[in-house]
């Protein structure tokens, strides 16, 4: 009986042991993330992140801050502005230049004309 059970947890630890070595790394995966004035999103195909002010009832804008958490990649800080009806375009920036499967964060502030004040929308990870 005893031998058995030791049998049983070593079969048992030997495929916990081989799950972990065949794991595979962080998958990056593509978002849309709605900020209230706007949205940020990010293509894993096209290695890009983009923000994107709505176009609608006065100015807005989106103010993204991203930085790597851990691996190499770029940092960047950069704002989407719609002053005006029609600027229906989006500002990018191109995470080609970072490592395979960089955890980036994201911080997001928004601004709306008519509120008048400038929120902060918290924070968002992702891997590149």
């Amino acid at each position: 009986m005893m031998k058995k059970l030791i049998k049983t947890a070593v079969v048992g630890i030997g495929v916990a042991a081989a799950s972990l070595a065949l794991a595979q790394p962080a998958s990056a995966a593509s978002f849309t993330w709605n900020v209230g004035d706007g949205t940020v999103s990010y293509n894993d195909g096209t290695d890009t992140i983009c923000a994107q002010a709505y176009n609608s009832e006065g100015p807005r804008w989106v103010e993204v801050v991203l930085a790597p958490v851990n691996g190499g990649g770029p940092s960047y800080t950069w704002r989407d502005n719609n002053n005006y009806y029609g600027h229906s375009g989006s500002t990018c920036r191109s995470l080609a230049t970072a490592y395979e499967d960089t955890y980036y964060r994201a911080t997001v502030r928004t601004y709306w004309g008519e509120r008048g004040t400038i929120v902060s929308r918290g924070s968002k990870t992702f891997y590149s």
